[in-house]
């Protein structure tokens, strides 16, 4: 880490839970893998905001739900045989 006070806060269950489901959905094949990797970020860095105060938590929690729907919505561009 480049300075002690650039510190990430820690990332609350309820959003370190929805990006462990868009992480084991994309574990699984079930969803694109660019998109799951790209959206399980979005989801902890909402949730890293709303941890240090500079985003609500009703709006944090909003950006979780979308982000596992929108995960399901990208299938793997191939299958695995």
């Amino acid at each position: 880490m480049c300075c002690p006070s650039a510190r990430l806060h820690a990332v609350p269950a309820e959003f370190a839970a929805a990006a462990a489901r868009i992480q084991a959905l994309r574990e699984s094949g079930r969803v694109c893998p660019h998109t799951g990797r790209g959206l399980r970020n979005r989801v902890l860095e909402a949730g890293r905001l709303a941890a240090a105060g500079h985003l609500p938590a009703d709006d944090a929690r909003r950006i979780a739900f979308e982000a596992e729907g929108v995960a399901v919505s990208f299938g793997p561009l191939r299958r695995a045989s």
